[in-house]
C-alpha cells in the first residue's frame, strides 16, 4: 500500500487567489468570461472591454447600494447633490483599482480558470449577462419612479 502525500490547500491554489476575498473571485470569473466571450467574437485585444464590463458593474452596484440606503432614510433621497462629478471620480477610483489589479495579473486569472471552468457553459453566462441587466436597471427604476410618478418610498 502506497502512502500519498496529502497537497495543503496553498499548494493547490494559484498564486493570484491566495487571500482573496469571495467578491474579488467573483468579479475575477466574471472578468475571464467577458474576455472568453470577446476572444470568441475574434476581438483582437479583449482584456480591456472584460476590465471595462467590471468596472460598470461594480460602479452600479454601489450606486444600487446607494439607492437602497435611501430607502431607510441612511443617505439623502438627492443624490445629485454635487451633481455628476462625484459619480464619474467614483467610476474613476474603481476603474484605477481594476485596471491595477489585472494589467499584471490577467494572463494568470485566465490561465487558472481556463483549467477549471468550460466557457461553454452557457448558464452561468446566461448569468452574467442576468446580472449586469439586474444592476443597470434597479436604480433606473427607482429613479424613474421617484421622479416621473412622485412615488416616494
Amino acid at each position: 500500500m502506497e502512502c500519498y502525500k496529502l497537497q495543503t490547500r496553498k499548494q493547490l491554489t494559484p498564486r493570484y487567489k491566495r487571500g482573496a476575498g469571495g467578491m474579488n473571485k467573483f468579479f475575477d470569473y466574471i472578468f475571464y468570461r467577458v474576455y472568453k466571450q470577446y476572444e470568441r467574437w475574434r476581438e483582437d485585444y479583449p482584456y480591456p472591454f472584460a476590465e471595462g464590463v467590471v468596472v460598470v458593474i461594480q460602479g452600479f452596484l454601489v450606486y444600487s447600494f446607494l439607492v437602497v440606503l435611501t430607502f431607510f432614510d441612511l443617505f439623502p433621497k438627492n443624490i445629485e447633490i454635487g451633481g455628476k462629478i462625484p459619480a464619474l471620480l467614483l467610476l474613476v477610483i474603481i476603474y484605477l483599482i481594476n485596471h491595477n489589479r489585472y494589467k499584471n495579473r490577467f494572463v494568470e486569472i485566465i490561465n487558472a480558470y481556463d483549467k477549471l471552468d468550460d466557457p461553454n457553459r452557457k448558464r452561468k453566462g446566461i448569468f452574467i449577462v442576468v446580472l449586469i441587466i439586474a444592476v443597470i436597471l434597479f436604480p433606473m427604476i427607482i429613479g424613474v419612479l421617484r421622479n416621473n410618478f412622485n412615488y416616494d418610498f
